[in-house]
């Protein structure tokens, strides 16, 4: 089978999970009604964008690549000056139900690039009016054998656009989101489905430990495979979506310096997980945003999410990687299927169209169980 990496095989030979229901907690919180998997939905890569915000930078996330303009991303960086922030400004460009936030003026790191790859999917239609606005604005980018586009951002950052080949939806905790039934994002519409993967380069010997701090911090389903020699961990978030960690093989290029991008992740498990986060001494406070803390549940709770920034190994303790995540729970009001949520009391239930069991991805549809 192909992996989402073009030309790729995935030989998938360890699942590191089960999925599994979410674990009780003596925190009751408001839970979205599917079962199986704790994480629902990856949310939004962030990455800064550099010292201001340019016309270049709006000509690329929205003309080009199609995404919306979300005018929430302004009231955010609002909020965050007035609690003494160094954010100077902040665009947030919507592909379906996930997006890109690109802060600027940041005195830090002002410019981040991701350690890796974001693949983005389109439809058949929409892949070839995105290569023709690529090419009508001389934009970076190359063709893949399979007809994939790689794409360079204009600060750095990696985008794979990839087919979908499957009926028309949007990505997240329900299998089919069809974008002419769903609420779209403040913005309106976009042109892309959404965030498929983002992938992560990570040193050699490390996708086993990450598959090993995700099944046990999350109770994800994660898994190992190889593409070649390459060993790669995959982490399934719901329907469609997933993170991957691929090794650096002998004699490839070190992995470069975290520069503080960060991932925001939806779990249904949220008091749980922050409680086996808190345990692990992995709960921690970005200075980046001095009105957010997470230092007890009832401060995350407050704010309906937490961060950490350590994989560590459980087995070992051992630092594999360092990648901040922002873990919020369903009742974060930035949730785009806070619609979904069951009313106090109702127990979990299935939604329809959902899978009764293990997740599936056209990407990684086979699995080889040891």
């Amino acid at each position: 089978r192909q992996s989402s990496q073009e030309g790729s095989p995935m030989l998938l030979f360890r699942v590191a999970s089960a999925a599994a229901a979410p674990s009780s907690s003596t925190t009751t919180i408001p839970h979205l009604p599917v079962r199986y998997e704790p994480l629902i939905s990856l949310e939004h890569v962030n990455i800064n964008a550099g010292g201001t915000w340019t016309e270049q930078l709006s000509r690329f996330w929205f003309s080009v690549m199609g995404g919306a303009d979300d005018p929430r991303g302004a009231v955010v960086c609002s909020q965050v000056q007035a609690a003494g922030g160094p954010m100077q400004g902040l665009h947030w460009a919507n592909f379906g139900l996930q997006q890109f936030h690109l802060p600027v003026g940041e005195p830090e790191d002002s410019v981040q690039v991701v350690r890796g790859e974001v693949g983005l999917a389109y439809t058949t239609e929409e892949l070839a009016a995105l290569q023709r606005r690529l090419e009508d604005a001389s934009a970076t980018h190359a063709v893949g054998a399979d007809g994939s586009l790689r794409i360079t951002c204009p600060v750095g950052n990696r985008l794979r656009a990839v087919e979908w080949a499957g009926a028309e939806t949007w990505f997240g905790p329900k299998l089919l989101l069809d974008p002419r039934e769903e609420r779209p994002l403040p913005g309106g519409p976009s042109r892309g489905l959404g965030i498929q993967y983002v992938r992560f380069d990570v040193p050699e010997g490390a996708a086993a430990g990450i598959c090993r701090f995700y099944l046990r911090l999350f109770g994800a389903t994660a898994e190992v495979g190889r593409e070649g020699r390459r060993p790669v961990c995959v982490v399934w978030l719901r329907h469609h979506q997933s993170l991957q960690f691929a090794e650096a093989l002998p004699g490839e290029p070190p992995v470069r310096r975290y520069d503080g991008h960060h991932v925001a992740l939806y779990t249904n498990d949220f008091a749980a997980v922050y409680e086996r986060s808190r345990e692990a001494g992995l709960v921690w406070n970005n200075p980046r945003f001095p009105h957010l803390r997470y230092d007890s549940l009832a401060h995350a709770l407050r704010h309906s999410e937490f961060r950490l920034k350590d994989l560590t190994d459980p087995d070992t303790g051992e630092l594999l990687y360092t990648l901040e995540h922002e873990v919020r729970s369903v009742m974060h009001p930035g949730f785009s299927c806070r619609h979904w949520i069951a009313a106090e009391g109702e127990a979990a239930k299935e939604m329809v169209g959902d899978y009764p069991t293990t997740p599936a991805s056209p990407a990684f549809p086979d699995r080889e169980e040891l």
